[in-house]
């Protein structure tokens, strides 16, 4: 017995857009074309209109697809029974050296979500603020972050930072240093067992 027509339709667009959050971290929102996505996902052109009324409709739930994952990721990385300063000194080291093609969606989206009138403003807002609720170990409390530890707050963005000049500037040896420096600091919070 084969698939209803709507199932097939809701599976052809998850795979739109999920072909195109990886497309859009890999190269950015403005490189990639709508033909280069339905081509990643062996789907015509034609095709793309059938589910999405214009490339930003994509790009705003490819973006809140991009964010869900990487929530999901830094969960599956901040679980354990160990402090969440310890838990995080792992997410950082992990974070600072990726793998390749693994973008984050704090780096890609931030160009798009950036300038007057930007349209993902509110989803990358959203996104980077649960991420940072996730390095605290608090998902779902935005109000604890107005009280946290300035220390860790540093830390978050720092380490972004880090990774934004190492996409950038490549392996540099100034950049290696950069990162290490961050690795090392959240490695002292660990050791001095911060806890938020």
């Amino acid at each position: 017995m084969g698939r209803s027509s709507a199932e097939q339709a809701q599976q052809n667009r998850a795979r739109i857009v999920e072909g195109a959050s990886r497309l859009f971290r890999e190269r950015g929102v403005e490189a990639v074309s709508v033909a280069e996505i339905m081509a990643s996902v062996e789907m015509t052109v034609g095709g793309f209109y059938k589910h999405f009324a214009s490339k930003e409709a994509l790009v705003e739930e490819a973006a809140g697809r991009a964010f869900a994952d990487a929530g999901a990721l830094w969960d599956h990385r901040l679980a354990g029974d160990q402090r969440p300063a310890a838990l995080r000194a792992k997410l950082v080291a992990q974070y600072l050296w990726p793998r390749a093609g693994r973008q984050c969606p704090i780096i890609a989206f931030a160009p798009h979500a950036a300038g007057e009138g930007a349209i993902l403003r509110d989803i990358y807002g959203q996104g980077t603020g649960a991420l940072l609720e996730r390095f605290f170990n608090n998902p779902g409390d935005e109000a604890d972050l107005a009280h946290a530890d300035p220390r860790t707050l540093l830390l978050f963005a720092a380490m972004v930072g880090a990774r934004v000049m190492g996409e950038a500037a490549g392996d540099a040896p100034w950049v290696e240093a950069v990162k290490q420096a961050v690795a090392n600091e959240a490695e002292r919070q660990a050791a001095r067992g911060a806890t938020g």
